[in-house]
């Protein structure tokens, strides 16, 4: 299921916050969502799949993300074709 949330990123996150209760709220997207996250300080981890593939071009993920200070390694498991990260954030 799917639900459009137009009101930003806060209402998404409260709406996805709602609906899971007790349970995880994952964000799910590219790397501009994962910026909006990370420069409202809204995001507690962030997981990173890694695959040796050249795409060419792209948004950088972690261009104009000063205030992201530490980022500590909490998972790295190797798959096959990718290598998959998991990261606490540690200060914004």
């Amino acid at each position: 299921m799917y639900t459009f949330v137009t009101g930003g990123i806060e209402a998404a996150l409260d709406q996805a916050r709602a609906a899971a209760g007790d349970g995880v709220v994952a964000v799910t997207g590219g790397a501009n969502l994962a910026q909006q996250y990370l420069q409202a300080g809204l995001a507690d981890e962030i997981s990173l799949h890694l695959a040796p593939i050249l795409l060419g071009s792209g948004t950088r993920l972690f261009d104009d993300l000063s205030e992201v200070t530490d980022l500590e390694p909490i998972e790295v498991l190797p798959g096959r074709g990718a290598v998959h990260l998991r990261y606490r954030i540690e200060a914004i």
